[in-house]
């Protein structure tokens, strides 16, 4: 294990602690969306600056690399970003359980093919707890989350999608598991949370509603009006981030420029047949 690596585990381990007490404090007492996201800036900033955990260029995109100042700027939202997704995708019973579980397997299991055994065990002594987690979390439900396991969860997930897309792209190109767009293999790993997140973020937002405030706007609020029960969306929901992480696979020998319109395109034909068969349900109700 490098030094860089050792720096940024006891770092991201430092983070993960801050985080935790801020879910606990908020499944206590909950907490104002504003003040909650303030608070999560301080473990993010402490990752970014002392971990080195950050985000510098387009990647395979394009070949501009960042300033400091953008640099801090955009790791910090796709930070609060990622965290944010499994914490606003758990509504439903194994959902945001079954997402993290697919996307922490495949990201350990490349850590661990790397020779990156650190972030690997951290991986997957996640994916056994979530998978104990599961037992009781499933439909119906006995223990949930909460903010405490959503925000850690999807912490985690935020450095080891980042630490991926920068360790993939330094990856020898004659290596067996690189993947030659970082970018958007990143983003399939995390597809359905990211894909949701930024969806009601950007209805909130032209609806001139802050897009802190919690709606019923999320894909599996859709789902469930289309008639489907809690375990049938989150089995959906998880096998269409599978599908996307193999197709990542099925591309790795294209770079961004390639996957990630078809990426994009995939998601826009997901969410266009998802608004179809709600509005077709909604008529049939009329």
């Amino acid at each position: 294990m490098s030094s860089e690596d050792a720096t940024m585990n006891k770092y991201l381990f430092s983070s993960l602690a801050l985080f935790f007490v801020i879910g606990l404090r908020d499944d206590i007492i909950p907490m104002k969306p504003f003040y909650k996201l303030i608070g999560q800036l301080v473990p993010i900033i402490l990752i970014i600056l002392l971990g080195h955990v950050r985000l510098e260029s387009f990647y395979d995109i394009g070949n501009i690399n960042f300033s400091a100042s953008f640099s801090l700027v955009i790791t910090i939202f796709v930070i609060i970003v990622i965290t944010n997704s499994i914490n606003l995708i758990d509504g439903i019973d194994g959902l945001a359980g079954s997402l993290s579980l697919t996307s922490l397997l495949v990201l350990g299991s490349w850590f661990y093919l790397t020779n990156d055994t650190d972030l690997a065990f951290i991986s997957f002594t996640f994916v056994g707890a979530i998978m104990a987690f599961l037992v009781y979390n499933w439909s119906p439900s006995k223990i949930f989350m909460g903010d405490t396991g959503a925000l850690l969860i999807g912490f985690l997930l935020s450095a080891l999608v980042i630490h991926f897309i920068n360790k993939n792209f330094e990856l020898d190109n004659n290596s067996a598991f690189k993947f030659s767009a970082s970018i958007s293999t990143a983003m399939c790993f995390i597809i359905v949370p990211l894909t949701d997140t930024l969806r009601v973020f950007i209805i909130r937002l032209t609806k001139f509603k802050s897009p802190l405030i919690a709606d019923n706007n999320h894909i599996h609020h859709s789902l469930l009006r289309l008639g489907l029960k809690h375990s049938s969306i989150s089995v959906l929901l998880a096998a269409i981030n599978i599908l996307f992480i193999v197709l990542a696979i099925i591309l790795k020998g294209l770079s961004d420029v390639f996957v990630l319109p078809i990426v994009l395109s995939l998601v826009g034909i997901l969410l266009g047949l998802l608004h179809y068969y709600e509005l077709k349900s909604q008529a049939e109700k009329a």
